[in-house]
């Protein structure tokens, strides 16, 4: 849990965005029709620890 706050301080946003990016990895495994060994969701964990998972958030629009 240490590494994973190391990238994010909300621990609820870090799971929030690994769990997306599990489901994103999870949809390529399928379409590529590859056989991997390791789990979507410990490949989303390992990519969210080493940084290489980059999210933003978009700005709400202002009411006119």
């Amino acid at each position: 849990m240490e590494e994973i706050l190391k990238q994010s301080e909300n621990r609820y946003e870090a799971i929030r965005v690994m769990a997306k990016e599990a489901r994103r990895i999870n949809t390529l495994i399928r379409l590529s029709s590859e056989e991997i060994e390791e789990k979507p969701t410990s490949i989303a964990i390992s990519r969210f620890i080493e940084g290489k998972v980059k999210y933003s958030y978009e700005e709400p629009e202002e009411e006119k």
